[in-house]
């Protein structure tokens, strides 16, 4: 494997995401990458999707609006 291709290969899912919030209907939480967040569906939480965010950089942009001094 080349070195572009390893981002490419590496997966996310949603249960280490700092968009997931808990609370809603299921287990799974909800995402907070919409205005309103939207629950998490079951055959996506395991899979992730292209908005994961690191818990730590989503912790950065929410306490200082994403600037970092």
């Amino acid at each position: 494997m080349q070195p572009k291709d390893q981002k490419k290969s590496k997966t996310h899912n949603c249960w280490d995401c700092g968009l997931r919030k808990k609370g809603g209907v299921n287990a799974f939480g909800l995402c907070a990458w919409w205005d309103e967040p939207k629950e998490i569906p079951s055959n996506i939480v395991d899979k992730g999707c292209k908005f994961w965010r690191d818990e730590h950089v989503q912790y950065i942009i929410e306490k200082y609006n994403g600037k970092l001094i």
